[in-house]
């Protein structure tokens, strides 16, 4: 596998602090903040507070991503001064600098210094935003994600090389949205009991890359359209990895993606919900089949493990135990394996049943409670209970994909009336957030791949930059106190080559 940078990003609290050597000498009894009296003026400047905006405009430009939309897309009657690719970007780059509504694009419309980065005199006003996703039909919508496939194509292969990759895992997972408004399009009551919207989101574990953000009314189920979304995104994901595992909660146990799964070849690992004869099937289960299981895998050896702060008192435990409440304490894990046959399918998977000792405390007594919770799969026998089980109870990072859709890039905002307009809206917030990780894979290190938005933010996109014309060429100079600015100009290097 290539390597995406010879550089490296700091550690979560390395690197955060100034060095002894630069740190002032000066004792005082005074205090550290002395206000001092300002002069405040207003003065014309080449600076630009987001200059790592030049990242995201050098990677679109040798992804040729503008040149593909304006060929898949064809929206608007007469070009007078903007192409489909100019509407689609201007979301894009809004939501990739941190807007979290359509009125924020005014931020990149003002700013001199960003049209220059940009390479154009004006931006899209944000009062046409709206009205230009409101242009996009199910078809559009589905050519412009088809644009984001053939961005992961190209992104992958440099990345990876030729050689495919054993594997992939990929989540579903779905997000109900409640809306304030009455009059939005497609919004129905939710099984949470709001009204709203019920997105479903297809992502890639590790690298967070989102392959399919869908739009869909509030009271459908969490499975809908989910056969569909692997119908499009399995034959991509084939070209790529050996092997792509689907991994899903009890919600998406549906015979629909089993049988997709099987038709491109792939393989899935779900929790399935209880059925009415999966407690006779795991009492007849022999007690020497029962295997001991832990959650994580076999420890590491006490001289090759890490040495880690003490954890403090359990005060949740303390309270619980001073006020009578129920505890729940897990004690011991086993799991077996039996060969089961879906009641609406023709095909024999595995079903793995894992069996919980729970001690449960009541008012100072102990009581022994035992439960079952059963995956289903067709992976190899090759892969062990134990590895499938751990496969898919790892799929909770899918929570935080979500959580920062919601609050890294705004994709849940969902700012118009039209239900397409706001999938339309999806679909560009899908390009901003995998900015991040197409990033990494070609022009930064590798670890900011897995940075909440924030930080990644303060890093590589909020930091003071000088954009100036000189000799027909547009340069970016970045101001020397930020300490990832060296760093953001090998990145834009790196994708200028």
């Amino acid at each position: 596998m290539k390597k995406s940078s010879p550089v490296t990003a700091s550690h979560v609290n390395e690197g955060t602090a100034l060095a002894e050597e630069d740190r002032p000498r000066e004792v005082t009894t005074r205090r550290a903040f002395r206000a001092p009296k300002l002069t405040a003026n207003v003065e014309s400047s080449d600076t630009t507070e987001i200059g790592g905006l030049a990242l995201a405009a050098r990677f679109v430009a040798k992804l040729k991503i503008a040149q593909r939309i304006d060929k898949a897309l064809s929206l608007l009657r007469v070009h007078r001064g903007y192409f489909e690719s100019d509407h689609v970007l201007t979301h894009v780059y809004s939501l990739f600098t941190g807007a979290t509504c359509i009125e924020d694009i005014a931020h990149l419309q003002h700013s001199e210094p960003v049209r220059r980065l940009l390479g154009t005199q004006h931006v899209p006003d944000p009062t046409t935003a709206g009205d230009f996703l409101r242009r996009f039909d199910a078809a559009d919508i589905a050519r412009l994600d088809r644009v984001g496939d053939q961005v992961h194509r190209d992104v992958w292969k440099k990345h990876y090389g030729r050689k495919k990759q054993a594997q992939v895992l990929v989540d579903l997972d779905s997000h109900v949205h409640h809306v304030y408004g009455h009059q939005k399009e497609g919004t129905d009551y939710t099984y949470k009991g709001g009204f709203g919207y019920h997105p479903l989101v297809v992502s890639i574990a590790g690298t967070q890359e989102c392959l399919r953000i869908i739009n869909r009314p509030g009271n459908v189920a969490s499975a809908a359209g989910s056969a569909e979304a692997l119908e499009e995104v399995l034959p991509l994901l084939g070209e790529r990895f050996q092997r792509t595992v689907i991994r899903g909660d009890s919600a998406f146990a549906d015979q629909s993606i089993f049988d997709k799964c099987e038709e491109h070849g792939a393989f899935f690992a779900v929790v399935s919900p209880m059925q009415k004869n999966f407690t006779s099937i795991a009492d007849g289960i022999e007690e020497r089949h029962w295997k001991p299981f832990r959650a994580k895998a076999d420890h590491v050896p006490i001289e090759d493990r890490e040495v880690r702060r003490q954890r403090g008192p359990d005060v949740r435990r303390e309270r619980t135990e001073a006020r009578g409440k129920r505890d729940l304490r897990l004690q011991e894990q086993w799991i077996a394996e039996v060969d089961y046959r879906p009641k609406r399918s023709g095909t024999t998977y595995r079903l793995i049943i894992r069996r919980q000792r729970i001690h449960e405390y009541r008012q100072g007594q102990l009581f022994d409670l035992w439960r079952y919770r059963y995956v289903l799969t067709n992976l190899p026998k090759s892969v062990s209970m134990h590895e499938a089980v751990r496969m898919t109870y790892q799929r909770c990072d899918q929570e935080n994909i979500i959580e920062q859709l919601q609050s890294g890039v705004a994709a849940m905002k969902l700012p118009t009336g039209g239900f397409l307009a706001n999938h339309a809206y999806l679909v560009c917030a899908r390009f901003a957030h995998n900015l991040k990780a197409w990033l990494a894979m070609l022009a930064l290190p590798r670890e900011t791949m897995r940075w909440e938005w924030k930080r990644f933010r303060r890093s590589f996109v909020q930091i003071a930059a000088r954009v100036v014309h000189s000799g027909r060429q547009t340069l970016v100079r970045f101001a020397d106190s930020h300490r990832f600015a060296g760093q953001i100009a090998k990145g834009i290097e790196t994708l200028q080559a």
